[in-house]
C-alpha cells in the first residue's frame, strides 16, 4: 500500500491466487494512513480452458462471501503446489532431464513449482541440449510453453485440483463480482482459440487490455474487441513482490501507463 501511494496509484485490486486473504489482513488496519486511493476487492482465480491452465479476475467481490465458496473448489495452496511440483518432477525424469534425487526435500511450497524445478534443471549443464534457449533462461515461458501447454514436453496435468472455467466464474458472481480474462497474450500459440472459446462459450465482463507484455498490436486487438461487445477494459502491471523482483507495481516492466478510467 505505501508503494502504490509512492508510485501515485489511485484505483488498485489485490488479486492472490485463490485466496482473499489479505483481505483479512487490510479489515485490521488503518489502511488511509498507508494508502490514500480506491481498492477494489478482487481475486486471481485458476481454471482451464481447452486443457491448457489458463486464470481469469474477479473484480468487486464481497471477499466474505468468496473466503467461503473457495473451501469447497480449491485445495490449499501448499498442498496444491506440492502436489504440482512431485508431478512436474516426475514429468522431467521421464522427459531424460538431470535432476538432485533430493530436491523436492528443499522446495517451499510457499513458492511456484514452475520456478522452482526451471532452477533445479539449470543446475546440470547437460539439461542444456533438451531444453529450449529462452526456457532455459525464463521460468515465467518455462511455465507456459512447456509445463502448463497442453503439447509441452513437460505438461502437467491437474485437472483434479483446478475447476472448469463455469465453476471458477460462478464463484466471482455469488460473491457479487465481474469476471475478468487477465493477459490473454501470455497464453502464447494458444491465445487465439482460448479467446475465442470463451467468448464463444461464456459470458465474462472484462478483459484486461494493458499488460506489461503486451505490444501495441496486442493491446489495440483486445481494446476494439471490448469495444464491439461492450465489455470492461481493465490494465494490470501483475505485480508479485518479491515472486516477481523485475515487475514494477503500477509500471510492470516499466512500460505501462493505465489511466484511472
Amino acid at each position: 500500500l505505501k508503494g502504490a501511494q509512492a508510485r501515485g496509484l489511485e484505483v488498485i485490486s489485490i488479486t492472490d491466487h485463490n485466496t482473499v486473504d489479505a483481505y483479512d489482513e487490510l479489515a485490521k488496519a488503518q489502511v488511509g494512513e498507508y494508502f490514500k486511493g480506491r481498492i477494489i476487492p478482487g481475486i486471481e482465480l485458476n481454471t482451464k480452458i481447452l486443457n491448457v491452465p489458463i486464470e481469469i479476475l474477479g473484480y468487486g467481490i464481497d471477499t466474505a462471501v468468496m473466503k467461503e465458496l473457495l473451501k469447497s473448489v480449491y485445495p490449499p495452496a501448499e498442498e496444491r503446489n506440492r502436489i504440482e511440483v512431485k508431478r512436474l518432477y516426475d514429468k522431467c525424469i521421464a522427459a531424460g532431464l538431470q535432476l538432485d534425487e533430493e530436491c523436492l526435500e528443499r522446495y517451499d511450497p510457499s513458492g511456484f513449482a514452475s520456478k522452482f524445478i526451471q532452477a533445479e534443471i539449470k543446475k546440470h549443464e547437460e539439461n542444456k541440449k533438451l531444453i529450449d534457449e529462452e526456457v532455459w533462461g525464463d521460468s515465467k515461458i518455462f511455465y507456459r510453453k512447456y509445463m502448463s501447454n497442453p503439447e509441452g514436453p513437460l505438461y502437467v496435468e491437474m485437472d483434479d485440483l483446478v475447476p472448469d472455467f463455469q465453476t471458477a466464474a460462478n464463484l466471482v458472481r455469488k460473491s457479487g463480482g465481474l469476471v475478468f480474462l487477465p493477459h490473454i497474450f501470455e497464453y502464447r500459440q494458444n491465445a487465439g482459440k482460448i479467446l475465442k472459446f470463451i467468448l464463444d462459450n461464456y459470458k465474462i465482463d472484462g478483459i484486461e487490455c494493458y499488460y506489461t507484455t503486451f505490444s501495441d498490436e496486442q493491446t489495440k486487438k483486445v481494446l476494439n474487441l471490448c469495444r464491439e461487445r461492450k465489455l470492461y477494459v481493465s490494465g494490470g502491471s501483475d505485480y508479485h513482490g518479491r515472486a516477481k523482483p523485475d515487475v514494477q507495481m503500477g509500471i510492470g516492466h516499466g512500460n505501462l501507463n493505465i489511466e484511472d478510467n
